[in-house]
């Protein structure tokens, strides 16, 4: 079932897309739904510690919420120490 409204805080800083809550991302996305008439695209941001299962949970409630498309996932690239190989 969708919220009717999001409660608004005020705060001093812009949380990175990676720091944000997901699943808020997806409700409210949800409720913006409601009152367009074509799709909007929605990015999920998400970090290397989630798991397949928590991603599918995300489209799952995408899906639940009435989100039409989920266009990209973007997850932060691993940071890889330098090999000897790709020294030379």
């Amino acid at each position: 079932m969708l919220h009717r409204h999001c409660p608004i805080r005020p705060i001093g800083y812009i949380k990175s897309a990676y720091l944000t809550d997901q699943t808020w991302s997806i409700r409210a996305a949800g409720i913006r739904q409601l009152h367009i008439d074509q799709a909007q695209s929605l990015n999920l941001y998400i970090t290397n510690e989630f798991t397949l299962r928590q991603v599918l949970n995300l489209y799952l409630l995408a899906w639940e919420c009435g989100v039409k498309t989920v266009y990209y996932v973007r997850s932060k690239s691993l940071e890889v120490e330098e090999c000897e190989s790709c020294a030379s």
